[in-house]
């Protein structure tokens, strides 16, 4: 019989690999563990049958190692079950390649689950959370048998893991130092800072990379760290040929992601790419909205909450977090999450639209010096609104209630479920609470 021990502690980081996943561990008595869970990801397709059949022998010849077998799920809109295909990829790095040579081959197949992200979709699967108290089954040292939380995202009252921080940020005579100049860089780590001098590129490298293995963080917090200091620090190692372990786990390769813009309530916005760590974080404090807002203690609890992963979270939007929200709850309740879904609101004519979405009313004051004003606000307006009315997608308008006068928008002609509770509310809802 296979020996097991007993594992306590916190979830730091998780993500694929070959085998599974790899899960790291802050244990109770302060030990890094990285844990291998054997899971396999999976992702469905409705169709007909003999689709199912076609698709299984397409990933056979392949040699796309997989488990299927055919299932009932749900569709968000509809009430009935369909029967799809489940399809779990056993080696979860060739997952988003299955997808793309399955979807290439049969597009007329219709894919679910298909496009959230591994690590999400091991969170959802597994009922954990970023940094959540859990505890594992252990065998033959690495391999998790069983693993859940200890705790539930929606406490107020918990223990983050003690985390081991070292800061990196640059000193020179501009603000932003991608605008050109000379800088050093400066080196924080338990109350002690040191700066990093002179222009020897070999000393530099050699410098971060001892206290790397010196300190070994679980964090790397920087100043245009995404931007500017990671990528000079990895061009200066390979140019050295010098080893710079910023990955703790030194089997995997940094993750790039390139800048990007895109609009947003009528601005082009930039966003800096991102350079993700495997086995410890890295957090650029002038590339996160959320870090840059809320310091760790809200990034974190963002990252509990919407079960995204914190290097993930720490780069996009609140938005995003809900998203992942509705998600989860979606697949933990059955239903199937369409690839690239974009539901569009049905029609309106011009005159139900000037009587349906009127926006808010602003009262312009008169023109003038005013004294003794006092303000009024609501609570979460829209997400009390929302849960209060049971307003969702999958619930305005549905057959079930549309001559119960008592679920009736008041001056338009349209009404809420009051059988069943929206997907929409059920997110909402522990929010406000929690709030």
């Amino acid at each position: 019989m296979t020996p097991f021990h007993h594992l306590t502690g916190w979830l730091l980081d998780v993500y694929p690999v070959h085998a599974g996943m790899a899960v790291w561990l802050v244990a109770d008595n302060g030990v890094r563990h990285r844990l291998i869970d054997p899971y396999a990801p999976a992702f469905y397709v409705a169709g007909l049958r003999t689709d199912f059949t076609r698709a299984v022998h397409f990933l056979t010849q392949r040699r796309i190692p997989h488990r299927h077998g055919i299932v009932q799920r749900r569709e968000l809109w509809d009430a009935d079950t369909i029967p799809v295909c489940e399809i779990a990829i056993v080696h979860p790095t060739q997952f988003h390649h299955a997808v793309s040579l399955l979807m290439e081959a049969m597009p007329q197949l219709r894919f679910y689950q298909a496009d959230v992200a591994l690590p999400q979709l091991y969170l959802y699967d597994r009922r954990l959370f970023p940094l959540c108290r859990c505890e594992a089954d252990i065998a033959d040292g690495v391999v998790i048998r069983t693993i859940s939380a200890c705790e539930s995202p929606w406490e107020t009252n918990y223990t983050l893991p003690p985390l081991s921080i070292v800061e990196l940020t640059v000193e020179g005579g501009s603000p932003n130092p991608n605008h050109g100049g000379v800088f050093h860089l400066l080196v924080r780590v338990e109350d002690r800072e040191r700066r990093v001098e002179g222009d020897d590129a070999a000393e530099c490298v050699e410098t971060v990379s001892g206290l790397l293995q010196r300190y070994d963080p679980d964090v790397v917090l920087t100043d245009w760290g995404d931007s500017y200091i990671l990528p000079r620090l990895i061009q200066l190692a390979r140019l050295t040929r010098m080893p710079l372990p910023l990955n703790r786990d030194l089997a995997q390769s940094i993750t790039v992601r390139s800048a990007r813009s895109y609009f947003s309530y009528g601005r082009v916005l930039a966003q800096a790419g991102s350079r993700t760590l495997y086995g410890r974080l890295h957090l650029d404090r002038r590339n996160s909205f959320a870090l840059a807002e809320t310091g760790l203690a809200g990034l974190f609890e963002q990252a509990r909450v919407a079960k995204v992963p914190i290097q993930q979270m720490a780069r996009t939007t609140t938005g995003t977090g809900i998203t992942s929200m509705q998600l989860e709850r979606a697949h933990q309740r059955g239903i199937l999450i369409p690839y690239r879904k974009q539901q569009p609101e049905a029609f309106k004519t011009a005159f139900e639209l000037l009587e349906t979405d009127q926006g808010g009313l602003t009262y312009a004051p008169i023109s003038g010096y005013h004294e003794g004003v006092g303000e009024l606000d609501f609570a979460s307006m829209y997400p009390t609104i929302m849960t209060t009315f049971n307003v969702s997608p999958e619930t305005v308008n549905c057959t079930c209630c549309k001559n119960d006068p008592a679920a009736m928008v008041p001056e338009i002609h349209h009404h809420t479920c009051r059988k069943m509770q929206g997907l929409v509310p059920q997110v909402l809802a522990p929010l406000l609470a929690k709030r």
